[in-house]
């Protein structure tokens, strides 16, 4: 065969390779998220703003509400999504009470309401859970009050709380550390509160600002384990084996004395009562609080978004 034949043929075979070959994979599923409606702020504050405006806390018919908008929304987006349920054990406020006994004042004793003023525009207000802290011990304790700053062990250095009722404040280290140090420590109880100078407030504060309001108590847990207390280790399906309530104790993640979360307002009135503004005393702190538990479904939301080059991993 002649080399302007062979030629010839090179090229119409190259030419057919190009024509019928199949085209390169689209890239249009990976660059969907990466598109300007994932990451657009006008986008992310009307998905906050949906999720925020109800109370939703766990185990609540609100909560799996938002977990149907949360996998609405994920379809919607062309992620493959489903939802994984679990029965969980959780924890609610029964009962809660905080008063301060002041030795010379024209009101001796001040019941605080533990309630946050609500502003702006709430047509939920009546769904807010008191605040607490999950999995808090329940109990009633009384002691002169003692400022820890945030809690840490280096706070408690050299401070004598033992039988105080301890002032903390949030901002350095997990709620959780800050009950178990004062407990370590010898106090009988616990409250932790939002700080001005960390969290702002004053004057410009919600609605007109981002800042916590003199009101506003930050909640959480104080359970010092991971996931589920009753299932330490494996997953909390319908079903599943169970550590008892002992069982949990026993294990040293649950916290050893009762605690509450309250505002910087009602902070700033116990604060005045201490001696030197660290204590303990003289103002005495009676603390109550009572906690049931519960085994209630929760879900998580999957959305999965699949590699181009290993879709399996």
């Amino acid at each position: 065969m002649s080399k302007p034949t062979t030629a010839l043929l090179f090229l119409i075979a190259a030419f057919s390779y190009f024509l019928f070959s199949p085209s390169p994979k689209p890239h249009y599923y990976h660059t969907l998220f990466l598109s300007s409606p994932f990451s657009d702020n006008a986008s992310i504050a009307s998905n906050l703003r949906t999720l925020t405006r109800r109370p939703h806390v766990a185990g609540s018919l609100a909560n799996a509400e938002a977990a149907s908008h949360v996998l609405s929304s994920f379809a919607s987006s062309s992620l493959k999504s489903h939802l994984v349920a679990y029965k969980v054990s959780l924890t609610y406020p029964v009962h809660r009470s905080l008063s301060l006994l002041k030795a010379s004042s024209s009101k001796p004793i001040i019941t605080f309401s533990l309630e946050q003023e609500h502003l702006g525009d709430n047509p939920y207000a009546d769904e807010v859970t008191p605040t607490f802290h999950a999995y808090a011990k329940s109990g009633d304790v009384s002691g002169p009050a003692a400022y820890a700053n945030y809690g840490r062990v280096e706070d408690f250095l050299g401070l004598n709380v033992s039988g105080a009722v301890v002032v903390a404040r949030y901002g350095e280290i997990y709620r959780g550390d800050i009950v178990r140090n004062a407990y370590e420590a010898g106090a009988v109880g616990v409250v932790i509160y939002t700080d001005e100078r960390d969290y702002g407030g004053g004057d410009e504060c919600f609605p007109e600002s981002r800042w916590m309001p003199p009101s506003g108590v930050q909640v959480g847990t104080v359970y010092n384990g991971l996931g589920d207390p009753t299932t330490p280790g494996w997953a909390s399906v319908d079903g599943c084996e169970r550590v008892s309530e002992e069982g949990v104790e026993l294990r040293g993640d649950s916290p050893g004395i009762p605690s509450l979360p309250i505002s910087a307002a009602d902070a700033e009135v116990i604060l005045k009562s201490v001696v030197g503004g660290v204590g303990p005393g003289p103002g005495i702190l009676n603390l109550s609080y009572v906690g049931k538990s519960v085994i209630a479904e929760i879900e998580n939301v999957i959305g999965v978004i699949e590699g181009e080059e290993e879709p399996d991993r």
